[in-house]
């Protein structure tokens, strides 16, 4: 949760947590979010910042699957690297400050210099699939017959068709590997939906 309003000894206010990625407390409404394009290595910097302009942001965050040194180990990554949604309220007719806040390049702006809205279905999908802290979950529509992409494990980057699911969170992959069918178990939040 962003801590905007707690105050130190001196009166200022302290800095929001970095980890959190939009307030529990008084969640914005799924519309009137818009796109930043970050500058290089600024989600940090710009959140930060965002918050102490009185801003909300929000990115989704994925984990999956790399290899380093010989083993497999788990990291988590922006589903979208290099941007970060922005909720800009009607009342606020100060979003050009957005454009000169430290670690955004600028609103993404389609036509006549004014931000692009992002669809509000768009913003209600992805919320719903995360976590306050901003994590993916699996989608809810993961049915045989399906078509997918494994995001995490060994076979990252894989596509397969799903055989079924599984009562306890797991779900029957086929997939095409040398020059065969191969069956494989695996959690549906390695799994994205194609």
């Amino acid at each position: 949760m962003l801590d905007q309003d707690s105050s130190n000894k001196s009166g200022r206010r302290s800095a929001p947590q970095i980890g959190a990625t939009y307030d529990e407390v008084q969640d914005p409404p799924d519309t009137h979010w818009f796109l930043a394009q970050l500058k290089p290595a600024g989600f940090e910097r710009a959140k930060t910042n965002l918050a102490r302009q009185g801003f909300k942001s929000f990115m989704p965050m994925q984990e999956y699957s790399l290899r380093r040194r010989g083993r497999w180990s788990s990291a988590i990554r922006p589903l979208f690297p290099g941007y970060l949604f922005v909720h800009i309220p009607p009342s606020r007719r100060d979003w050009r400050a957005i454009n000169s806040t430290y670690g955004i390049n600028r609103l993404v702006a389609l036509e006549n210099a004014h931000p692009t809205e992002v669809p509000s279905i768009l913003i209600s999908a992805l919320r719903a699939r995360t976590d306050p802290k901003g994590h993916l979950h699996a989608p809810d529509d993961l049915v045989a017959g399906k078509r997918v992409r494994i995001v995490d494990g060994p076979f990252a980057n894989h596509i397969a068709e799903i055989e079924s699911v599984v009562p306890g969170d797991r779900v029957i992959l086929l997939m095409q590997l040398i020059g065969g069918l191969v069956r494989a178990k695996v959690e549906p939040g390695a799994l994205e939906v194609i």
